[in-house]
Formats: C-alpha cells, structure tokens, sequence
C-alpha cells in the first residue's frame, strides 16, 4: 500500500493564559520522538558496536543516541532505550529513573513522558508514558520508522523489550542483556504492530538479531486529530466461535447475516452514525468481502485515523494502521487479536468458512483470521489458520456510508464536552 504516513492531522489548542500554559504543558511546542534502530543484535549488547556505558541500560541508551545522531534527529543525546532490566522497569528508565514501577520507581521525581511521534515529527505514535502504559493502553498506530524515517521491513521488525504493555520487566531480558546464548530468553515486541503487541509479543532465545526501541524523554506537545470525511471501521468488543448465529446480537440470523447483525448492533450501542451501514469484513463460499463492501472510502477507525484512503488502497495488500479500537473507541488491550475473515488481502474468499459461518465443528477445514494489531502487512486480515470451535474471534465491521461530519460526541466521549462553570 502507498498511503503517505502524513496524516491529516489538526492541532487544536486552547489558550488558558501564560501561567497555566507554563504550568500544566512543560511540553508546549515539543513533539517527541520514537524510533526503532535500524542496526540489530543479540540479546547480549556488549556485542553491538557503539554500545558504550558502565551498564546494560547505559549501553543501550548509548546505542539509541548514536542511531538518532546518525538519524540527524532533534535531542539525539537525550534519547533512551524502551528496555528492563531485573532490577528497573522501562517505565522508569524512560523517565531518567530506576527501580520499579511498582515501588514509585525507587520515590523519584517523575516527569512523566510523551505523547510521542514518529521519527518523521509528524505522525502521532502514542499517547502519555501513563497513557500507554495505563489502563487505556492508548497507541495511535505502529511506532514503524528507524532513524532514517525508513519504514521498518515485515521481517525485522522484532525489538528487544523484556517489557510488560504495563511498562514493567517481564523477567525474560538476556541475563540482563549480558547473555546472547540459545539458552536464555529475552522477550520482544513488534515494529509493526499495536495493542500490547508492541512491547510484549512473545521471548525467544538471546542468540537471535532484534532491534531496539528508542523514545525521546520528557513531556510532549498534545495534538487531537480532526475528523475528516470518512467511512467508519471498528474490530468488535464482541468475540466468539464461528458459528454467528450464537453471537449476541445476530438477531435470530445465520452466516453472513449475522455478523452483519452484530456489527449494527455494536455500532448502535455505541450510536456511531448510520449502524444499519454497518457489516462484517468476511467473506464465505457464494460472496467475496470486497463485494460487500460499496464505499470508496477513505476508511477510518472511530478515533478518525485512517486505515485506507480509497476501496483500492484497501484491496492493495496492506491497511495503513491497525484497526485495534472498539466501536466505543477504546483501544484493544488483551487478546484476542484474531479476527474471522476467511478473506485474502484483495477482499477474496479463502474457502468455505467453517459451512459459511454456522457452524463451530472442530472436524470442519480450518480458515483464516485477521490480525487486528498488523499494519504494513497482509496479517490484518490474512494472518493464521483457527478451527472453526476456536472460542474466541472477534469481527471487522466496516461502514458503506460515508460520514461528513462527526466528533465522536454521540458515542459519548466526554473529551468532545467543554467545560463550564456552573
């Protein structure tokens, strides 16, 4: 897919005089930024070149800053690397701390972190420190770009981590990054991926060559995407096996109806504009998905981000961004991640979908589920085999109306709300 990274994105601010702007937005006018190194190794970084520095951390820290140097990125000195050890979690070594998250990170003065962005200074990649690491795991879309602003191949995009979507140590880091045997194991995340899998993907032996994740420190400027005509899309919060008819919501209907069903009845609840719009990217033995779908686009999430910019940017083999937020607009947080579709990357049908989707028999060929945190690849929505008692899938649901205007208020987000003084 072509779709340029730079977005539309609409900064909108408001003025509460000097005081409170020096007060409350240390960040005003800074956009920091994110990067994966372009260089990788093993899980011992004494073996890196330029990894320079009294201790793992530092080591790693270094090689972040010669890469942003390199890169020829604002700050270069300042950057440090998303990575834990056994003794302090990247969410304090990210703020200049160490210890634990747990313990207030050892009682240090924490100056928090973040929003980020991309390397380009552009793109929005996450929000605050306590943000992606909270409760709202909020995560715009693939952090994606080295140093360069070379987007990150499919390949290689695994990053050393050993860290929790939490901001804490899993307790896999190389022998605290000093070990780069088959024996030991170090946990990874992914470049190109989002909800949780961005950090904590899985942990593999040391001895394989993986990236590191460079974040500028210190607080940030904060930037609300406008909305921008579109086809809304959502990943249901609603999961189950491939039977449809079981969902709550299919109303009384079977296959393909179903899942149309439910997507109108999540986008309903959530009173997202025209529900009836709404239906399911899935495809079976008599319909391909691309033919469901009529809008031309551009396609975007409820957050506004845009996943596609025509029904041909769609179809091309690639989304632009993960499609990991509810129809209510939250951010998917855990599993699952998988997605029934049944549906290649140019919208085709894969196969017969498990007696087109009605039922859940163990014995029935197996089909192919999407990936809702894959962006840059054909994963979103061809990406592993499930049998079709598989307990836990969720849905695509996509919009044939395109919405000219809308904020987000009648879903009630409250951000959408001013204040006012009673």
């Amino acid at each position: 897919m072509n779709q340029p990274l730079v977005g539309r994105i609409v900064i909108r601010t408001v003025v509460l005089g000097t005081l409170l702007v020096l007060s409350a937005a240390p960040g005003w006018g800074v956009k920091r930024r994110a990067f994966v190194t372009s260089v990788a190794g093993p899980g011992n970084l004494d073996l890196w070149l330029g990894a320079i520095g009294a201790t793992a951390l530092d080591k790693a820290d270094a090689l972040c800053r010669a890469r942003a140097g390199a890169g020829g990125l604002p700050n270069a000195a300042t950057y440090r690397a998303w990575l834990s050890t056994a003794t302090t979690d990247a969410y304090c070594h990210v703020q200049g701390a160490s210890g634990q998250k747990a313990d207030a990170c050892s009682g240090a003065a924490l100056p928090g972190g973040g929003p980020w962005y991309l390397a380009n200074g552009v793109n929005t990649f996450a929000g605050t420190l306590d943000e992606l690491t909270g409760p709202e795991r909020i995560l715009y879309r693939p952090v994606m770009l080295d140093e360069n602003l070379a987007e990150v191949a499919a390949g290689a995009q695994q990053i050393w981590t050993g860290t929790f979507a939490d901001g804490v140590g899993t307790g896999h880091s190389c022998s605290d990054w000093s070990s780069a045997s088959a024996g030991t194991l170090g946990t990874f995340g992914q470049a190109l991926r989002t909800a949780r899998i961005w950090t904590y993907s899985s942990f593999e032996s040391c001895d394989g060559s993986r990236r590191l994740l460079c974040l500028e420190p210190g607080p940030s400027e904060v930037t609300i995407l406008g909305w921008s005509p579109g086809s809304l899309v959502f990943v249901s919060s609603a999961s189950g096996d491939a039977d449809l008819s079981s969902w709550p919501g299919a109303g009384g209907a079977v296959g393909l109806d179903a899942a149309d069903n439910v997507c109108r009845s999540l986008a309903a609840a959530a009173h997202l504009p025209a529900p009836q719009s709404f239906f399911a990217w899935l495809s079976d033995s008599q319909q391909d998905a691309a033919d469901r779908l009529t809008s031309d686009g551009p396609f975007r999430r409820v957050d506004g981000y845009a996943i596609a910019s025509t029904k041909a940017d769609l179809l091309d083999g690639t989304v632009g961004n993960g499609i990991h937020v509810f129809e209510n607009g939250s951010y998917e947080v855990a599993p699952p991640f998988t997605v029934w579709t049944e549906t290649a990357a140019d919208g085709t049908s894969l196969g017969t979908a498990c007696d087109d989707w009605t039922s859940n028999l163990a014995g029935l060929p197996a089909v192919r589920v999407g990936d809702s945190t894959s962006a840059r690849t054909e994963s979103w929505t061809d990406y592993v085999s499930r049998s079709c008692d598989s307990p836990f899938a969720r849905l695509y649901c996509l919009s044939n109306a395109v919405t000219l205007f809308w904020d987000g208020f009648e879903n009630g987000a409250i951000s959408r709300w001013s204040s006012s003084v009673p």
